[in-house]
Formats: structure tokens, C-alpha cells, sequence
């Protein structure tokens, strides 16, 4: 895949044009405010041509921002909508919330997304649960963010960031999508060198080494959620914590789940599993039928 870095000061002819602000009022119309932070505010929206509900993303412009020129596109893009964009091709995968287009403007970027309703992440989904989900919803929602992450990784995408706050789950159909490719890079065969994301679900190797490999970087991602979310905590807070690994195990768990989360969370990043192996575990075993939930 041919990807060509770009600086913020490439020339205004290599990139896409700026969006003049009139365009993007004349065709959506932003509401509430739902989230805030650093990476940016996102607020509900319409689309004035038909209604749809979409979620309208805005990220400020910063003097170091990373441009990439994709296969298919002739001009360079800001990293995040790169990502995006390549999840997107050349299959949509159902899991992945998509991006439906986006507004260069003078100071920031916005990104029209898809807007899932009735939708919350699925750190409040917990919430609403005491906490802790049982364990055949866990595994409803977690067999749908390993598809989510084997198919960034697929497309050649690291997202870096997955987590019960970077999850939206539809609260009627409890169909869950992975968003915020914010802390997102593309993903490379040879071993990282600066972390991104929430240090909670650092792997040990970054913290001992310095460096970490993609995909099973993700994979121990993904043992640190299924613990959160079957436990109602977090396993690792300090980085003797993720070091040592005293897993503070709730009561009542499966063997099969215990032993799915350890094989994720081995020392060794090679030791852990594949998405394939992953998703063949006996845990996932017999998911077919839709889990019935009372909110």
C-alpha cells in the first residue's frame, strides 16, 4: 500500500480544498452537545436533505496534524479521516461506525458520522447494569468488537484506543460500533515506538521495552475490556500493575472466560492469540441467537 506522509504546510493544491462555512450550515443543522474533551466536542445533528440523525464530530487544526495520501485519493487527508476512510473500503463492516463525510475549515475539521438511535457508550451501558454485565452480554458485545478491531486491522488500521468509552451500543438492538480513531496510526508490521491511547490498556512490553507490536497490542486491548467489562473495574491502574498482573478476578466467573482473558493478557505478546483464535474460543462458543436484556 503506497502512503505518503504529509506535514500540515503541504501545499493548499496537494490537499483538499477548505469547505466555505455557508456549505456546511446549508446542509446540516448541529443540536446538543454530546461529548467534550481534548480530541475535540461532538454534537448531535441533521442532515437537511432527508432528516437522518448523524453525529457531527469537531476537531480543532493543530500545527503538527498528520497527512496521509490514500490509494484511490488524489488529494492528502488528516490522518483520522484517513483511517476512516480506509475502514470503509472496500467493504463496510457493520461494527465500525462510518464516516459520511467531512469539512475542512480554516481552524478545524468537522466529521459527519453516522448516529446509531437510541445509542450510549458502553461505559454507561455498565452503568445501567450495576457495573458489570453477565456474562452471555458480554459476549454479545465482545464478539462484535473483535470483529470491529480484526477488521481495522484488516484494512491496515491500528486503532490504539478500544475501550467501553469508545463503543456505541444501540440500547433496542444492542448492535455495537467501534468509534474515535483520534489515537489511530496505520498499522505496520514492525513494532511501535510511542504509545497512544488510554495507558490503562498499555501492554507490558511497552511499559518493560519501550516498543509494542500492532496486532497484539490490540488483542491484549481486547483482554482488558472483556475484564471490564465482567468485572465492573478496570484490571490494571499502575504499571506494576500491568507488569505483575494480579488479576483481581469477580466472583462467579465461568473457567472459560477466566481462561480467554489470561490468553489475551499473556506476558509474552507473542503467546497471545490471533482475532481467528480469538473469536474460536470455546467462551464464544453457541452465540447465535440475540441476548435479551432488561434496561
Amino acid at each position: 500500500m503506497d502512503l505518503k506522509n504529509s506535514a500540515l504546510n503541504k501545499p493548499q493544491s496537494d490537499r483538499e480544498p477548505h469547505v466555505k462555512p455557508e456549505e456546511f450550515d446549508s446542509r446540516y443543522t448541529p443540536g446538543e452537545l454530546l461529548g467534550e474533551g481534548g480530541f475535540g466536542s461532538v454534537r448531535a445533528g441533521v442532515r437537511k436533505a432527508d432528516g437522518i440523525q448523524v453525529a457531527i464530530k469537531r476537531v480543532p487544526k493543530r500545527r503538527y496534524d498528520k497527512f496521509i495520501t490514500i490509494p484511490g485519493e488524489t488529494h492528502s487527508l488528516p490522518l483520522e479521516v484517513a483511517l476512516m476512510k480506509m475502514v470503509s473500503k472496500p467493504f463496510l463492516c457493520e461494527n465500525v461506525l462510518e464516516l459520511l463525510e467531512w469539512f475542512e475549515m480554516s481552524d478545524c475539521y468537522f466529521f459527519i458520522l453516522e448516529w446509531p438511535s437510541p445509542c450510549m457508550d458502553v461505559y454507561e451501558f455498565c452503568k445501567l447494569h450495576k457495573g458489570r454485565l453477565s456474562e452471555p452480554l458480554a459476549r454479545h458485545i465482545m464478539r462484535q468488537v473483535v470483529q470491529a478491531a480484526r477488521h481495522c486491522c484488516d484494512c491496515g488500521v491500528l486503532h490504539r484506543d478500544i475501550k467501553a468509552q469508545n463503543l456505541l451500543i444501540n440500547t433496542d438492538t444492542l448492535d455495537v460500533k467501534l468509534i474515535d480513531f483520534g489515537c489511530g496510526e496505520l498499522l505496520k508490521d514492525t513494532p511501535y515506538t510511542r504509545y497512544a491511547g488510554t495507558l490503562a490498556f498499555c501492554p507490558p512490553e511497552w511499559i518493560c521495552e519501550g516498543k509494542y507490536l500492532g496486532r497484539p497490542a490490540t488483542i491484549w486491548s481486547l483482554g482488558v475490556l472483556l475484564f471490564d467489562l465482567v468485572c465492573g473495574d478496570l484490571p490494571f491502574h499502575t504499571d506494576e500493575d500491568i507488569v505483575f498482573q494480579n488479576l483481581p478476578f469477580a466472583h462467579g466467573l465461568s473457567r472459560g472466560c477466566c481462561d480467554l482473558i489470561w490468553w489475551c493478557l499473556a506476558r509474552d505478546p507473542h503467546a497471545r492469540p490471533t482475532f481467528e483464535e480469538l473469536i474460536s474460543h470455546k467462551w464464544f462458543a453457541g452465540l447465535q441467537n440475540k441476548v435479551k436484556t432488561q434496561l
